[in-house]
């Protein structure tokens, strides 16, 4: 173990002990629907006070300083969409308490947000994480193997120089050996064997379409990868491509498969259980599930119950999830059974090289004018589009994005690149980040 996984485990202990125990006592809906109502109004009282957006939506709509019932939040108060973040976010971020730092991400919906944040968020958070993980027998000071991207690696210079020796320095201090998903050509995937046998892990995790491949790629491997002894394959930031990715993953490794659930602007609002299905971390999160028109499917919105640099309340994530309920509406679901949101793509650039869609968007965000982005593809060729706000796409941002495409393949800093006013979108009206348009 690495000191600084020891380190971890040591300071980490009593928060992980204390939420277990909190998960552990049983609550019916009506008690736990009223803890989280209470954690809701004490976080109103200081967003009204504390953020501009919702100080004038207050007084707009008369809204009282605390909430009788959640029904009284959702008739009164509005949805969060990713839009309203675009246009708004300066004004939805605490006024009186600069942000420790940014998360920027295109998400599945390929439309960029910045959402600031403070520390004490991930000091809040980190132990719902490791309460999913220790129902598969994994701590803190467990062995990870990334399969994974990283936007800061992306940085031009010195900066970019210094913030990926920072990077390979944690990751050795914490035990972590990262492996890049920019690339998921079958050569690189392969490599990625050879490396994840070598570092022996106790846990994969990675995003899910490149997992996906990468047990396609090493099928050969099975025996190897299975006499690791991995105790659980993670899947992250999309679900996975096809039916059979998970018992694909599972043959290979020989161990459970489970899965994410959350959002670069949520944190992680939900994991599967090793028993089926997802369990929502309701200490942190409210999360509401509306039926959607003509479906069994509901639609997720979530709201934050704990002190946030950016508040967020009743933010619709654009995924649809199966509940255990025929209601068109629920408020404070406990779990569901599973995800039916968006899966990222890839890019082929030639016949052996594949690029991971999550590429875009670390190369994209948190460019100012952007608004959205999407990979287009007709008769064999690769094109950027960029929603921006009606004006030329400013030379020293497409400089940006360019050199940040160029680092993860050379190939990538030629492509062209248009302005547009909006995404395409499927016939089923979703936004994916990589199309292919019909030749």
């Amino acid at each position: 173990m690495s000191l600084g996984a020891r380190v971890r485990q040591r300071r980490l202990s009593p928060a992980i002990e204390e939420r277990v125990a909190a998960y552990a006592r049983p609550l019916d809906a009506a008690e736990r629907l009223r803890i989280q109502l209470e954690a809701f109004n004490r976080e109103w009282r200081r967003m009204t006070a504390d953020v501009p957006f919702y100080r004038a939506l207050k007084q707009a709509r008369d809204l009282p300083d605390a909430f009788a019932d959640w029904d009284d939040v959702t008739s009164s108060v509005p949805v969060t969409t990713r839009a309203i973040v675009q246009q708004n976010g300066a004004a939805m971020a605490s006024a009186s308490r600069q942000a420790d730092f940014v998360r920027a991400t295109g998400g599945s919906t390929a439309e960029p947000v910045r959402i600031p944040q403070w520390r004490t968020e991930v000091d809040e958070t980190t132990p719902d994480l490791w309460l999913a993980r220790g129902w598969y027998g994994l701590a803190p000071s467990s062995r990870l193997f990334l399969i994974w991207g990283h936007r800061h690696l992306l940085g031009a210079g010195v900066k970019g120089w210094l913030n990926g020796r920072a990077r390979a320095l944690a990751d050795r201090l914490f035990g972590y050996c990262r492996f890049s998903a920019y690339d998921l050509s079958a050569t690189a995937l392969r490599r990625a064997a050879d490396e994840l046998i070598g570092f022996a892990p106790d846990y994969v995790l990675g995003y899910s379409v490149a997992l996906d491949m990468f047990a396609r790629a090493n099928l050969d491997r099975a025996d190897a990868l299975r006499a690791l002894g991995v105790r659980v394959v993670v899947g992250a930031a999309e679900n996975f491509p096809a039916p059979d990715s998970a018992s694909m993953l599972t043959a290979v490794f020989g161990c459970p498969v489970a899965m994410e659930y959350g959002s670069v602007e949520t944190g992680l609002v939900a994991h599967t259980d090793p028993s089926g299905g997802y369990r929502v971390f309701w200490r942190n999160y409210l999360v509401e599930a509306e039926r959607v028109e003509r479906s069994e499917h509901h639609r997720v919105y979530v709201t934050a119950l704990y002190p946030r640099a950016f508040p967020l309340v009743r933010y619709d994530l654009g995924d649809e999830i199966e509940v255990d309920t025929a209601e068109g509406r629920v408020v404070g679901i406990e779990g569901f059974r599973r995800v039916l949101g968006r899966s990222n793509d890839y890019l082929p650039l030639d016949a052996t090289m594949r690029v991971h869609s999550e590429a875009f968007a670390h190369a994209v965000s948190g460019h100012a004018g952007v608004f959205g982005y999407q990979v287009r593809q007709a008769k064999g060729i690769a094109w950027l589009a960029l929603v921006t706000d009606g004006r030329r796409l400013d030379p020293s941002i497409e400089m940006s994005i360019r050199q940040k495409l160029r680092r993860i393949h050379p190939l990538l800093g030629d492509m062209p690149i248009d302005c547009v006013e909006r995404l395409e979108r499927t016939v089923a009206g979703k936004t994916r980040t990589v199309i292919r348009l019909s030749d």
